[in-house]
């Protein structure tokens, strides 16, 4: 892990001419590293607490990295990978704890985020299917807890944009509890559920066929006549995708890059969406509290 690491900082060196910053990416790589070595140790070590502190600091330190810049991101990933972080992240998505299980899914669905301006990072996602996230990650979609559905609804659509991930998802049977959760779960819930079919529907055909069967034409047209404004909006538009068998069956089979940018795409488009509807509740929010401070 502390090649890794290490690695990465003398990439970063090497790239950057002036010595504040390197000796800053420096600095960064060296705490990097020894924060791992204690998350692993909490994880491999620790007790039940100590785990689930050191797997929020994982996910943190991977969106702080992704910050730093792209070299970083990806040995930090690495490193994660290599110093054998998945196996005990899988263990815990199957704990009995919901809040657990929610925590590890969160870090994976930060770790499996890669830089949409390169290739470079995108094996991230397969190790992390392969290491068996993927089943306790589709049982959790038919949690009691919403926590642990939103987290890992999450993960499963970032996961999607790797074909053999798609594949993997779809085949472990995420298709009937995500149209569950696009029909019962709340405004928020079905954003992110019909996202991850979206993500999954990408450049395959089985899982548009499975879609149609299932009868998820007629689900999305209920919640485009009844639903909230953005679900309506986005309901109509993923349903007549949805329905459009002939233009789908036209389209080229994408080879793997343009899969990946794909299904990237359509992933960061249900973000802004979810982005825009926590800007709306806020809105009314605030409105809600000046109305009730007014009277």
């Amino acid at each position: 892990m502390q090649v890794e690491i290490d690695a990465a900082a003398g990439s970063a060196a090497a790239a950057a001419p002036d010595p504040r910053l390197n000796e800053h990416m420096m600095g960064l790589a060296a705490e990097m590293s020894d924060q791992l070595t204690d998350i692993m140790a909490s994880l491999q070590h620790g007790s039940d607490s100590a785990r689930d502190a050191a797997v929020a600091r994982l996910g943190q330190l991977s969106i702080a990295t992704a910050e730093a810049g792209r070299e970083q991101a990806r040995m930090f990933r690495s490193a994660v990978v290599v110093g054998g972080a998945l196996p005990e992240l899988v263990s815990m998505l199957g704990s009995e704890q919901t809040r657990r299980q929610a925590l590890a899914a969160e870090a994976i669905h930060t770790l499996a985020i890669d830089d949409p301006t390169s290739d470079a990072d995108n094996f991230h996602s397969l190790e992390i299917c392969q290491s068996g996230a993927v089943a306790p990650l589709v049982a959790m979609l038919s949690s009691t807890d919403e926590a642990a559905q939103a987290a890992a609804t999450g993960a499963l659509s970032c996961l999607a944009e790797n074909p053999v991930c798609q594949q993997m998802i779809a085949g472990a049977g995420a298709l009937a509890p995500l149209m569950k959760l696009t029909q019962y779960g709340s405004d928020m819930g079905k954003l992110s559920a019909m996202g991850a079919l979206d993500v999954l529907m990408v450049n395959n055909p089985l899982v548009q066929q499975e879609l149609l069967t299932a009868g998820a034409p007629k689900l999305l047209s209920g919640l485009e006549s009844m639903g909230a404004q953005l679900l309506r909006e986005q309901a109509g538009s993923f349903g007549a995708r949805l329905r459009d068998e002939k233009a789908a069956a036209a389209a080229p089979k994408l080879d793997e890059a343009a899969h990946v940018r794909a299904a990237r795409d359509t992933r960061i488009k249900y973000d802004g969406l979810r982005q825009r509807a926590v800007r709306m509740m806020q809105g009314w929010g605030d409105e809600r509290s000046t109305h009730r401070s007014g009277r």
